[in-house]
């Protein structure tokens, strides 16, 4: 699945530059609106920013000081600095999906182990208490188990372990490694089915982005505390629409194998016994799709 959403992912960058301006005017008028209203240290960096700017409105208004050349170059510095502030989001986005999503390098899987354990030891208990359930109870019991996790937790997020059993359902019903397929996949699909797809990607990153949002409003309540709540509020929100897209791709992807795998396996001339691809066949797939001899 990780392969899946970087795949998505290069495909939504350009879009995203230009939504990000807007928010980026938002966030330098309560930049300014904060220094306005107070704050040593934002009065300085208010005061830098002035002192930066002056040389050139100074010299533009010198050379035509009755036209309005000097405040379109006003206007094109706020622009500049709403897209870079934006681009900032979208780092701090990309970064926070990183952590959301997975995959962890090692090192940073033994630092939060001790959380990783937990799911774990919340999942076993959730998962014994369907032992001698019946009916409406070992629905109840599957429910409360499934809310922590699909499959038994071997990531310290939600997410990651959401998208890592995506991963492991698909192999363990068809044989078919995302990684090395979806590509593939991805070329025979029709284009509803891709619009699905990037759909639910675009609600995932929209979300990773307000949470970049959340990221750079904190580090503005560092200046001035207000911002802390903005940040709060922002970051709240970006979770809780994550889980959901997160929920919803991991789905959709399901489905697309579901509904297109054995046509993967037709357009590579592997025949596919009754329609329905089957874990050898996926098996003969990923060899041919790794190049393996």
């Amino acid at each position: 699945m990780n392969g899946v959403l970087a795949e998505l992912g290069r495909r939504l960058a350009d879009r995203l530059i230009a939504l990000l301006v807007l928010p980026g005017l938002l966030y330098v008028g309560g930049l300014l609106a904060a220094a306005a209203l107070g704050g040593a240290r934002l009065d300085g960096a208010a005061r830098a920013v002035r002192r930066a700017v002056r040389p050139i409105t100074g010299a533009v208004g010198a050379q035509a000081p009755a036209s309005g050349v000097s405040v379109v170059v006003l206007l094109t510095v706020v622009l500049l600095a709403a897209g870079a502030v934006g681009l900032a989001a979208q780092a701090a986005g990309a970064t926070v999906d990183r952590v959301w999503t997975g995959p962890w390098p090692r090192w940073a899987r033994r630092v939060a182990a001790p959380w990783t354990a937990r799911r774990v030891r919340a999942w076993d208990a959730a998962d014994a208490l369907r032992s001698g359930a019946v009916g409406a109870e070992l629905d109840a019991c599957t429910a409360r188990r499934n809310r922590i996790g699909l499959e038994r937790p071997t990531q310290p997020t939600w997410m990651a372990d959401r998208l890592r059993a995506a991963d492991s359902r698909i192999w363990q019903e068809y044989g078919l490694d995302l990684t090395v397929s979806w590509a593939r996949l991805w070329l025979i699909l029709p284009d509803t089915s891709r619009a699905v797809v990037q759909s639910a990607r675009e609600r995932l990153t929209a979300a990773t982005v307000l949470a970049g949002w959340a990221v750079l409003y904190a580090l503005l309540g560092a200046l001035w505390w207000p911002a802390v709540l903005v940040g709060a509020g922002l970051g709240v929100t970006a979770w809780r629409r994550a889980r959901a897209a997160v929920d919803t791709l991991a789905e959709v992807v399901e489905a697309v194998v579901d509904v297109h795998g054995h046509e993967l396996a037709a357009a590579f001339g592997v025949s596919v016994p009754d329609q329905r691809l089957v874990p050898p066949v996926g098996h003969v797939l990923v060899e041919r799709f790794r190049k393996s001899s």
